[in-house]
């Protein structure tokens, strides 16, 4: 994959707000590689059932569901995802950082939002009565994360192939850490008239327990007028090492994904199937975007493969940079 990413990331984002070219030393940063690390980390492909019939035709529903029913008695759980895993971003993720791996939006937004030339241009926009704000990205204090994994697998279009892989994490955080106040969680607006706007900003306090574990109270915060989509964590550890100390139990898995076509008619006849969304709520909701256009966005990708990723204990060899048409041979891959 790592070609096909110094391709991508040559381009423009795409981004609502922020469609600008990726800052050389963010992409250096980013496209870090060291193949020597792929001897440390073993990979586990995971197969889940799919929830229905109906959504078997849909492949990697089976994906969405399955991660999202992966829950700790006691814990919320929360999904992260990490752009660009290389052999060693991934070996990062799973052997230093956890679920506080950077994925450098904010920096990339910040020095777009930094340049004195955009901020000039920006001002004579709102000298203009017409254009009385100019919508803006976030940068937000604290770590990013979702309460649904497909949210987590949305939320990077910028610089992505038609096929593509990311890094999944998936944390359960003791529900006593947010009680305690130890860590807090805070729904935050995607875009805002300025960056470090936090007036809408609003704690989360809506939880209910269920099946022995605890999940975010969706109908309490829609009567709020709030339909959750990012939220971030505050006072989180920068380590793995930390965060274990705090009981956050944290698994790693690496998707392969594939963009949908939003116009199949699989996909359309599911969205037009009220009862079959709302029986499979828990993993679906959001699936088609949401009213507000700046907001979240109809679901463009989907998995194909999940696979496990720990570090290595046996001597079976696996490389991560590969594409679903390399030759896999007694474990070891091929490029």
């Amino acid at each position: 994959m790592l070609k096909e990413w110094e391709k991508t990331t040559t381009d423009l984002s795409g981004n609502l707000t922020t469609n600008e070219y990726l800052p050389p030393e963010i992409r250096e940063k980013l496209l870090k590689e060291d193949l020597s690390l792929i001897n440390q980390l073993d990979l586990k492909e995971i197969n889940f059932p799919y929830p229905c019939k109906e959504l078997a035709n849909i492949k990697g529903m089976n994906i969405l569901s399955g991660l999202q029913k992966k829950n700790k008695n006691n814990c919320l759980t929360v999904y992260r995802t990490v752009r660009f895993p290389t052999t060693y971003r991934t070996w990062k993720t799973i052997n230093e950082k956890g679920i506080s791996m950077s994925n450098y939006e904010q920096e990339r937004i910040l020095s777009l939002y930094t340049n004195e030339k955009y901020n000039s241009a920006r001002e004579k926009i709102r000298e203009n009565k017409n254009f009385w704000f100019q919508p803006q990205e976030r940068v937000v204090d604290g770590l990013p994360v979702f309460s649904l994994v497909n949210d987590a697998l949305q939320i990077h279009y910028a610089y992505r192939n038609n096929m593509d892989k990311v890094l999944m994490i998936m944390g359960h955080i003791p529900y006593e850490l947010i009680k305690n106040k130890k860590i807090s969680l805070t729904a935050n607006t995607a875009i805002d008239y300025d960056y470090d706007n936090n007036k809408r900003d609003y704690e989360l306090k809506e939880f209910v327990k269920k099946d022995g574990h605890y999940q975010i109270d969706y109908k309490s915060l829609r009567a709020k007028g709030i339909d959750l989509h990012e939220m971030y964590i505050q006072n989180l550890p920068f380590t793995l090492k930390e965060h274990k100390e705090l009981g956050i139990e944290q698994k790693f898995y690496l998707i392969d994904i594939y963009e949908i076509n939003q116009k199949d008619k699989q996909i359309r006849e599911l969205f037009d199937n009220s009862k079959k969304l709302i029986e499979n709520e828990y993993f679906l909701h959001g699936f088609f975007g949401d009213h507000n256009i700046i907001g979240r966005r109809p679901s463009k990708w989907m998995p194909f493969t999940c696979h496990e990723v720990k570090l290595k204990h046996s001597e079976t060899n696996y490389c991560l940079n590969h594409n679903p048409g390399d030759q896999m041979i007694s474990g070891v891959i091929f490029l």
